[in-house]
């Protein structure tokens, strides 16, 4: 009866090892690929060098009521230096209206490049886009529209945390795009982790 009762003592104390086991290897994979992704976002955290193109893209980034969000202020600041440096480029504002919101990201945008110095028809709103997969689907569908042929090279801008998956989902849309990465105005640790989230959600699922 005592061996019995101690092989059952080593068969729980077994089980309950590789239990152990399972969850550190689990936990080791979760570490490793979170890094990897995170060196990712990390390493394209950067503009390319300035190129004139004949469109610029600003992504959207949120609102207060009809203000612009701490993000989306750092990229239109952006927006309007460039395009002041290129007189010819026509800009596209990309965004919708969201959850506490009164006017649309883009025609918040347009609002503030105006008061910057921008002429109007210079600016062309895309109000639709709710994530950053239909801003660029929906500016390569109203750059085609103007041209009659298909999209190809266009300069986009977002803060720097966003610039790598923003890369990705550009390339996804047929765009050979050039980035300007603005600064993030705050709480940017807090960004890096939402954009690993977002990252792993944008690799399987926007296509």
């Amino acid at each position: 009866m005592n061996g019995i009762k101690e092989q059952k003592v080593i068969s729980r104390v077994r089980r309950k090892s590789r239990g152990k086991t399972v969850i550190l290897i689990l936990l080791c994979a979760f570490v490793l690929q979170f890094a990897a992704v995170m060196g990712l976002i990390l390493s394209g955290a950067s503009s390319d060098p300035e190129t004139e193109t004949d469109y610029l893209l600003i992504l959207g980034a949120g609102l207060t009521g009809e203000e612009p969000s701490p993000s989306l202020y750092e990229r239109l600041k952006t927006g309007a230096g460039y395009l002041k440096r290129h007189p010819d480029t026509v800009v596209i504002v990309s965004g919708g209206q969201g959850k506490g919101e009164t006017i649309t990201e883009a025609e918040a945008m347009r609002r503030y490049l105006v008061a910057a110095g921008i002429e109007d028809n210079r600016i062309i709103l895309e109000p639709k886009a709710s994530s950053t997969m239909e801003n660029f689907r929906f500016a390569k569908e109203i750059i085609e529209q103007r041209t009659g042929a298909p999209a190809d090279e266009i300069t986009f801008i977002t803060n720097d945390f966003h610039v790598y998956r923003s890369r990705m989902l550009a390339g996804r849309n047929g765009f050979r795009a050039h980035a300007l990465a603005s600064d993030t105005a705050d709480g940017a640790l807090m960004m890096y982790i939402r954009e690993y989230l977002a990252m792993i959600k944008s690799f399987f699922f926007d296509r």
